[in-house]
């Protein structure tokens, strides 16, 4: 049976978003970004974060966690993903 090491932290806004809208949650790779976290409703990317060097998977979900509050509170989207991948695009 699977035990956590340790407590996880609550992650309220995710647990929130999920209760109360039609949204996912999406950790994975976008070339080319090894690694990215996304909270959509639909078509609608409310928050995309780029995983950080040597950030656990626990420290990205918790970003994420924080990142969606702020999206959900100011109604704004947080895209940290488009940016990055046209920085590494350019000539």
């Amino acid at each position: 049976m699977f035990k956590p090491r340790r407590p996880a932290a609550s992650l309220g806004h995710l647990q929130a978003f999920l209760d109360d809208t039609r949204g996912q949650i999406t950790l994975g790779e976008i070339p080319p970004i090894r690694r990215a976290a996304l909270a959509a409703q639909g078509k609608k990317v409310r928050v995309a974060l780029v995983g950080r060097e040597g950030e656990t998977i626990a420290q990205l979900m918790e970003c994420l966690d924080a990142a969606l509050g702020k999206a959900m509170t100011e109604d704004t989207v947080i895209d940290e993903v488009l940016p990055e991948i046209k920085r590494r695009r350019a000539p």
